[in-house]
Formats: structure tokens, sequence, C-alpha cells
């Protein structure tokens, strides 16, 4: 079986994937690295903006694969909304749970701008683990 988790290179993210880890390796699971993005569309065609984020996600995953230690771990990079692309990512894959990083927004602030915990929490049908980021 397999946790997916999302990764942006962030505190929260960095912390949440040292949780996935964790677990992965006391349950014998693999881990699934994501980093989803959704590609702005502010009016006409943005393929450089969107191979720049790309090649962004490509970078952030190799360094969360270089701390992988001991546990097996693959990484996507998705063009898809953050939440979104976890959960299609974790259906893909059969996944036990997805593992996201949290800074502790406040419940109407998340609401508001769409946070990606609170919309998993919503959307997602597996169990959702959210890792609250150290500070």
């Amino acid at each position: 079986m397999t946790l997916v988790v999302g990764y942006d290179g962030t505190e929260g993210s960095r912390t949440a994937y040292a949780r996935a880890r964790e677990l992965a390796s006391r349950l014998g699971e693999d881990v699934l690295v994501v980093f989803s993005f959704e590609s702005p569309r502010l009016g006409g065609e943005l393929h450089d903006l969107d191979e720049a984020i790309r090649e962004r996600g490509e970078a952030v995953v190799a360094e969360a694969l270089a701390e992988a230690g001991d546990v097996a771990v693959t990484t996507q990079v998705r063009m898809q909304g953050p939440a979104e692309g976890l959960i299609a990512a974790a259906e893909e894959v059969d996944a036990t749970m997805i593992v996201v990083g949290s800074y502790g927004e406040r419940p109407l602030r998340s609401a508001l701008v769409g946070a990606t915990p609170t919309r998993l929490l919503h959307l997602s049908e597996r169990p959702v683990l959210v890792v609250r980021a150290s500070g």
C-alpha cells in the first residue's frame, strides 16, 4: 500500500513528508510524493509559466526523493489543483491515506482561501492526515 503526501517544499509539506515516511516505515508502506499545481490562467497562453512551475515542481520532488531514507518513495508532478491532484494520485495508487501539512490557519481563513487541507477534508473519500507545521 501507499501513502500519498502533498509536497511543495514549504515547512508544512516537509513536516508532513517526515511524518509520512515515519508512518510508512512503521506500516511497511511506500510513499508517493505529489507536487500538484493549477495553471494560472489570467488570459492568453502561459506555456512558459506552466513550464517554469513544472520545473520547480520537479526540483522540489527531487529534493524529497533525496531524503527518502529506507522508505520506498516515488514522485509525481501534476497539473491539477493541489487537492484534486492529490485525490487523483491517491485513487491511481489505491492509497491508504493522504498526508498534507498545515500552518494552522483559522477555519474562516482557510475556507475563504480554499486551503488544500480543508478542501481535502471535504472532497476526499480516503482518510486525510493533516500535520501541523512546527512553530
